[in-house]
């Protein structure tokens, strides 16, 4: 059964030790970073920060990553050539313990500085000894956890100031405790946090996982961000399919807001751990035995054959502890043949003749008759003697060859572990070159692609810089055409669009190229007819209009109690001398006649007998005068406006309507009544209508030539 397997999401090259951990407890690995560090896009305001360390009362890393890149940033800085030399005298705070091991590589660790980190960071990275110990009884290492180990009593941080090293983006409630603890907090960004684009292979390796005959797969979340990332490259380059059975994977939080953010997008199966690489080492390594299948059966021993003694033979007992010590490293490859040697065959030849001699206790006193069988008997012996010496030889070469097999398996057992373990290392070695590569690939893969947005951009900067004269040419002339064309549209200003013409014919003569004969031809069409248009004094009728409307208040009306601007003499009888001025030869007249006369004209004063058409003209009041006033104005400033927008069916209908309102209700006899009568008729005479003609000739030209 294929071992589970463990993805690692943490950066490319920052998780090489956790990945070892896990291939040594027996886990698979499969690397697929989902966060990308890199320096800060602009590391000026780390500088200076760096520069007046000596003014911060306490100094906080928020993570290795910004350890790294701050420290490298101040040996910039000091201009040295060796690590960064940090301030005793200055204060450091860290979340964790990679961040305590980052810093104690740098040289910066107690006692020669002063290091604050939550509990357990400064002993070891995580829960070291738990081992499946939930993450609820591991230590944190957070935010909260460093903020309870610092100096919070009133007034602690009361007008100091606090440099906070971090990357972009991330929570910023630390900096809003020391805010509230009355310190002045400087953050400042160290390192850039992107989301990767993994490559085709890793999702491919992905989307293996997904199979319903793949291995049991967890994911290694190691920051909510990591979680974010996850679930949005998911909804890219999965299946709907695929990202639902992705969420029913299992993952591993080495942290709750971790968890809680996994558990928001949707992942069903969370593991807390403790934090660390050996909590997230010791959740793994649990969960991949309660996935692991059943163990493989152990190889049995290797033995050589062992050739079956004859029945005469007689099992002797196992020979002394000294001998078995002798075999040394072979160990489990001795076997029960060892027990067979040429001790247990002698006894039996040793111990047949005297019980050939016991047999034969009465020899001496045997008749004659018996030799015949005692040579026989003797012959037997001989005989029995030599089997058994062949027996014997054979067991001892049995032997020979049985310790010379034993030998040579020792041996090659010995080379085929040693083969095991370099083909592990290289094997190792192997999965280490490849993640390598992968992540080389993935860097290369986004090269590319920013090398072909570059080039596209390069291509289009090119094409816009190889446009020639003529194009550019051709571009002005019809924007200059398009734009007195809208300018004879809205105002029906001939001159504006026969100066544009004429500058467009101009600008082409200057070039004095055949492929623009046609183009001039039409423009010169579209300047003789514009040439044809009559003028029209559409500005004088307009103030003509505007005068008009000047004077309207001024303007006596029928109803009125008297004529304001009548003169003596104007309805056709003689003034009134004055008493005063009178000359001598009236002042010897008749005395009578003067009287009469005088009479006559102060009742000309009182009573005055006019003819009025309109008797509803006589019945207006003063608020109703003032609204005939205003009406016939505004009759007269929508005729101004139907003048300038060139509707002159509204503009003669509005005029005629105010000269009707004028002679109905004003008193047409007087002089400034006469005058504006002539105002309205003079604008009338002067707004002609005229068809103002298009350039719609020239601009089909242009687009012709444009698509040649």
């Amino acid at each position: 059964m294929p071992r589970p397997t463990v993805v690692v999401t943490r950066p490319a090259g920052q998780s090489r030790q956790l990945t070892e951990a896990l291939q040594a407890a027996g886990l698979d690995v499969l690397g697929f970073p989902l966060l990308a560090i890199g320096p800060a896009s602009d590391d000026a305001p780390l500088r200076a920060a760096l520069t007046r360390l000596a003014d911060y009362a306490l100094v906080v890393f928020v993570s290795p990553n910004a350890v790294s890149f701050a420290l490298d940033a101040l040996a910039q800085v000091q201009d040295t050539a060796g690590q960064a030399q940090w301030p005793r005298e200055v204060p450091v705070a860290v979340v964790g313990p990679s961040s305590v091991a980052a810093l104690a590589e740098r040289g910066i660790a107690p006692p020669t500085h002063t290091v604050v980190a939550p509990v357990g960071a400064q002993a070891g990275e995580g829960n070291g000894e738990g081992g499946a110990e939930s993450a609820d009884a591991a230590p944190r290492f957070d935010s909260e956890a460093l903020w309870s180990q610092l100096d919070t009593t009133p007034g602690a941080f009361a007008g100091r100031r606090v440099l906070i090293i971090r990357g972009n983006g991330g929570r910023d409630w630390l900096g809003d405790r020391l805010r509230e603890a009355g310190a002045t907090v400087d953050a400042v960004e160290a390192y850039n946090r992107t989301l990767p684009e993994p490559t085709g292979m890793q999702w491919q390796a992905v989307r293996d996982s997904l199979k319903a005959d793949a291995p049991p797969y967890a994911w290694l979340l190691t920051s909510s961000e990591a979680v974010r990332n996850l679930d949005a490259l998911a909804r890219l380059h999965l299946s709907p399919q695929e990202h639902e059975r992705l969420k029913q994977m299992q993952c591993v939080a080495p942290h709750a807001r971790i968890a809680a953010q996994a558990q928001a997008l949707g992942f069903a199966h969370v593991l807390p751990a403790a934090p660390g690489d050996a909590g997230l080492l010791a959740a793994c390594t649990q969960w991949g035995n309660a996935h692991a299948g059943p163990a493989a059966p152990l190889a049995a021993p290797v033995s050589a054959p062992v050739a079956t003694a004859p029945a005469s033979v007689v099992p002797v007992p196992a020979p002394a502890p000294a001998a078995t010590e002798s075999t040394g490293s072979s160990g489990p490859t001795t076997t029960k043949v060892e027990r067979v040697t040429p001790d247990t065959t002698s006894p039996p030849s040793s111990q047949a003749a005297p019980s050939g001699a016991a047999g034969t206790p009465f020899a001496t006193h045997a008749p004659a008759s018996h030799a015949g069988s005692r040579r026989n008997m003797t012959a037997w012996w001989l005989v029995a003697v030599v089997v058994v010496l062949a027996i014997a030889g054979g067991f001892f070469w049995l032997q020979m060859r049985v310790e010379h097999l034993t030998q040579e398996l020792a041996r090659r057992q010995q080379s085929n572990d040693t083969l095991v373990q370099e083909t592990r290392v290289l094997s190792k070695n192997a999965q280490d070159t490849v993640k390598e590569l992968q992540a080389k690939v993935g860097a290369l893969d986004g090269q590319v692609v920013e090398a072909r947005d570059k080039q596209a951009a390069l291509e289009q900067v090119y094409q816009d810089l190889m446009r020639n004269r003529d194009d550019w040419e051709i571009a002005e002339i019809q924007q200059l055409l398009t734009n007195a064309g809208q300018q004879l549209q809205l105002t029906g200003s001939v001159q504006v669009a026969l100066a544009a013409l004429q500058s467009a014919d101009a600008r082409l003569a200057r070039s004095d190229k055949p492929q623009y004969n046609q183009l001039r031809r039409a423009i010169a069409r579209d300047i003789a007819r514009m040439k044809a248009v009559p003028d029209t004094d559409l500005t004088g009728a307009a103030i003509k209009l505007d005068e008009s409307i000047n004077q309207i208040d001024a303007l006596p009306l029928l109803s009125g109690e008297r004529m304001l601007d009548r003169v003596p003499g104007e309805n056709g009888k003689p003034a009134v001398p004055e008493a005063k001025g009178a000359s001598a030869p009236a002042a010897t007249g008749n005395v009578l006649t003067r009287t009469w006369d005088y009479v006559l004209a102060e009742l000309g004063q009182v009573i005055r007998v006019r003819k009025v058409d309109d008797t509803n003209a006589l019945l207006l009041s003063g608020d109703q005068g003032w609204f005939l006033r205003e009406n016939v104005k505004l009759r007269l400033l929508n005729a101004r406006l139907a003048l300038l927008s060139r509707n002159e069916p509204v503009f003669r209908n509005d005029l005629a309507a105010a000269q009707a309102m004028i002679g109905r209700y004003f008193d047409t006899r007087s002089r400034r009544v006469q005058g504006v009568l002539t105002l309205l008729k003079q604008a009338q005479a002067s707004a002609v209508s005229v068809s103002l003609p298009t350039m719609a000739e020239s601009l089909g030209a242009l687009r012709a030539l444009k698509k040649e």
